[in-house]
């Protein structure tokens, strides 16, 4: 853990390292930290408090929930704090509405959110609580007591001294919306979005807010136009044109007809977020671009580096170089999809093609609205392998909104110097160096635990031993989901997988068949549960000399499992390239959650952690739900 626990810290200084980490999207350290903080202050409420807050974050949702009953409990409380437990509870039992799959389980839901957010607001006035009271109303029928508690709303924001915030804007927008006062909401809502400015994660919030209201009162839906998202967009262009290309595709003489037309598209498509590649040629014009316009582009290489820039913008020219460099520092983030060199391996390209449309649909996933595609190709030539083409062709199966510039055209409409060009150096693509070993290939691996095993007396082991290792065959069976490898030792587990759709059915499988397992029984505490880590990348394969069978090895191997120790028991969590991945190859049963960033096990680094869930059967049918993590507006 990145922050020590020591009993020198004053319950001030605990208090706000675990809010510094929640602040930072450091949730499961947040969770783990504010855990033994109470354990050696259990008279510090607000540990306690922010503790639930870190669990509902990270998804361990019965955990939070107890945390809130136990509070609820305490005499004392201070009515600030017990206000904030309030509000709590009310986004918690909002999320189980969304998941609950009967009527009774949505009614009780529904009921238990509006309660606490009406007794959050009465112990401490504060419009967020009565809002999310109002709209909670008007969802379970009980339309004259939300416009009331609306117009409560909107006459406390008119007595308020300060300026108004975006925040207030949307309070304001959504309070007159349920008012009835159309003309108010729509300029609330059209103040609020100017305001936010480039606080794309408010812009969501407000959105979903919308869309969780679009069902019961249609205008909500007219009053989204007034604070549309960011435009996601997936890029992806060919590379400029090397002096031993034998047929022109996209000579140097288009780089400025080219760049001219990203520039329309993206000028046209703006609030804009972007993610690209970065080699020579429509990638880095794509990125200049964006900087250019002051809008977010991300990046994606398919391995380390230094051999990206060998292979991937040298061949360009030593300019590109620069250019490439300058496009990198400029970036929101920079994913390496392989923490690893080349080595002629073009399943890497594919790898990174895969993560970087994965990365695009799970922000505008986060963002609440639409992922588009822009490509800049010439499609009457054959790809290669993770190339333009073929990434076309993976963004056609997921039905993305496509704009093509097509260098067919433009090369037709700029003439014979459309394919010549004048170049001033040499521009060659060198050959790679290939590894005796072989090639990699992409796979999903799973390690898995049991915390508290190393407890285990001597007595319980034989118990232990049948019934860890049962469940593994009992999955396979179950699932019809075969490992192409596995192994186990103690109380470990390591599978690998063809797919993350693979690894993801069987994770959750085993995990559930293990959360009915009697732990008692076999001398473990009740609530011993395993925890499952879950990654996608690329490794190397062969027959293991000690065993004769396939194996599976590499430096992807070993980051997953520094990743399984830092899981929450009783979840799967799964690093961001295998939610990628997963969501790129368009899964359909199973959803990631963001957690936040977590420092691994050994020194390994950081990552960002998703949790792994079952998509429920009725909110896939229910379109108006959003999922869980989407609704807590401010919570």
């Amino acid at each position: 853990m990145a922050h020590d626990m020591k009993t020198s810290h004053s319950p001030e200084d605990l208090i706000a390292t675990v809010r510094a980490l929640l602040a930072g999207a450091q949730n499961l350290a947040a969770m783990e930290y504010a855990r033994a903080a109470v354990q050696n202050n259990p008279q510090q409420h607000e540990l306690l408090y922010l503790h639930a807050l870190a669990c509902a974050r990270c998804g361990a949702l019965a955990i939070a929930h107890g945390s809130i009953a136990s509070l609820r409990q305490v005499a004392n409380l201070g009515t600030a704090l017990h206000a904030d437990v309030e509000s709590l509870a009310g986004r918690l039992a909002k999320d189980a509405w969304t998941l609950a799959e009967d009527d009774a389980g949505r009614v009780a839901a529904l009921d238990a959110a509006i309660a606490s957010y009406l007794r959050a607001d009465s112990l401490h006035p504060n419009l967020h609580a009565r809002i999310n009271a109002a709209s909670m109303l008007r969802l379970a029928g009980r339309d004259a007591e939300a416009a009331t508690l609306a117009q409560q709303v909107l006459s406390a924001l008119d007595q308020q001294p300060q300026a108004p915030d975006h925040w207030d804007w949307a309070t304001r927008g959504e309070a007159a919306l349920l008012s009835g006062d159309l003309a108010q909401a729509f300029d609330a809502y059209g103040r609020a979005h100017q305001r936010a400015g480039a606080r794309h994660g408010d812009v969501a919030s407000m959105r979903r807010q919308l869309q969780l209201l679009a069902p019961v009162l249609p205008d909500a839906q007219q009053a989204l136009a007034m604070v549309p998202g960011s435009r996601v967009i997936a890029f992806s262009g060919h590379m400029i044109d090397t002096d031993d290309r034998a047929v022109a595709r996209f000579p140097a003489a288009l780089e400025e007809p080219v760049r001219e037309a990203i520039e329309r598209h993206v000028a046209a498509s703006l609030p804009a977020i972007g993610y690209s590649q970065a080699a020579c040629g429509s990638d880095i014009l794509f990125c200049e671009c964006m900087l250019k316009l002051g809008q977010e582009y991300n990046i994606v290489l398919p391995f380390e580096r230094r051999d990206f820039l060998t292979y991937s913008v040298l061949p360009g020219g030593a300019s590109w170089a620069t250019r490439f460099e300058r496009v990198l520092a400029g970036a929101r983030s920079v994913t390496v999809a392989a923490q690893s060199r080349y080595f002629g391996d073009d399943a890497l390209f594919e790898h990174a093609s895969d993560l970087m449309l994965g990365l695009c649909l799970l922000r505008a996933q986060q963002l609440a609205v639409k992922s588009t595609a822009l490509l800049v190709a010439d499609e009457t030539q054959a790809g290669l392998t993770g190339g333009t083409l073929a990434t076309r062709d993976l963004w056609g199966r997921h039905g993305l909104e496509l704009h093509t510039i097509d260098l067919t055209a433009l090369r037709a409409g700029h003439g014979p110097q459309a394919t010549a060009g004048v170049v001033n150096e040499a521009r060659t693509r060198p050959q790679s160096p290939v590894l005796a070993g072989g090639k990699r290939s992409i796979k999903s691996l799973l390690f898995a635990d049991v915390k508290g095993f190393g407890h285990l007396a001597e007595e319980h082991f034989p118990a232990f031993f049948q019934r860890f290792r049962g469940l593994v065959p009992g999955t396979i069976v179950s699932t019809r989901i075969e490992p192409l490898e596995c192994s186990s030792s103690g109380d470990g587990l390591y599978a690998v997988f063809a797919t993350p759709q693979d690894a993801a059915g069987f994770a959750m499988a085993l995990s559930t068949a293990l959360g009915s397992t009697d732990w008692l029984a076999m001398g473990l505490p009740a609530d011993t549960h395993i925890r499952i880590a879950l990654h996608t990348g690329p490794v190397f394969s062969g027959i293991d000399p000690m065993t004769g069978r396939l194996a599976f090895y590499g430096a992807e191997v070993t980051r997953t499992a520094r990743v399984e120790p830092v899981v929450i028991p009783g979840q799967v969590l799964v690093t961001e390239p295998f939610a990628a991945v997963l969501a790129a190859q368009a899964n359909g049963a199973f959803a990631c959650d963001l957690v936040g960033t977590q420092a691994l096990a050994k020194d390994h680094g950081t990552a960002r952690l998703y949790r792994l869930r079952a998509k429920q059967a009725q909110a896939t049918a229910r379109k108006d739900v959003p999922n869980s993590d989407s609704i807590s507006c401010r919570s």
